[in-house]
């Protein structure tokens, strides 16, 4: 059950069993955050201006506010497009030699951290809140026999439960050196 998914530092031989990424809630967000706190305001800000300021009368005014709003607009999709990517850059893979963690720390700077599937003790998936138990998806946290330096973390995805039973699966098919399916 191998993915075709390649990554930079694939070793030779391995297969990627999955690739874990964030459930498509996080992105609804942020595109209704765009809506609520961009466009919302920008809507009735305009409305209420040429109410009071017709631009058949004032159209040097017009302009103006028309570049404003244009600029307003850029800086809300340029947030909006660097958290969708800080969220969209955060994955777990999971090959059938170790669990890969990419997490994106912010615009420009990313964290790539890895474990052999052996060392993976304990896993974790938490649903917590009632959006998140009527739609599945939680936190998911990977133990490893280094103890508490070396857990690994991602939030907010599809399954958490379901992920976490099929890590701990593929970690005791990997220490009792079966092939994993």
């Amino acid at each position: 059950m191998s993915i075709a998914f390649d990554f930079p530092g694939k070793r030779e031989g391995e297969e990627v069993l999955a690739v874990i990424q964030k459930h498509s809630i996080v992105f609804a967000k942020i595109f209704l955050a765009f809506l609520l706190i961009v466009v919302l305001p920008l809507a009735l800000f305009l409305l209420f201006w040429f109410n009071i300021y017709p631009l058949s009368n004032y159209y040097n005014r017009g302009v103006v506010i028309g570049i404003f709003s244009c600029v307003f607009i850029l800086y809300g999709l340029l947030f909006s497009c660097i958290r969708w990517l800080d969220e969209e850059f955060d994955i777990f893979i999971i090959t059938t030699d170790r669990l890969i963690d990419v997490t994106q720390i912010s615009f420009l700077k990313r964290s790539v951290t890895s474990t052999p599937l052996e060392q993976i003790q304990d896993t974790m998936g938490t649903i917590s809140g009632f959006i998140p138990t009527i739609l599945k998806y939680g936190d998911l946290t990977v133990q490893t026999a280094a103890g508490d330096a070396s857990d690994f973390f991602i939030d907010r995805i599809p399954d958490p439960e379901g992920v976490s039973r099929k890590i701990l699966d593929w970690a005791h098919q990997r220490r009792e050196k079966k092939r994993i399916a």
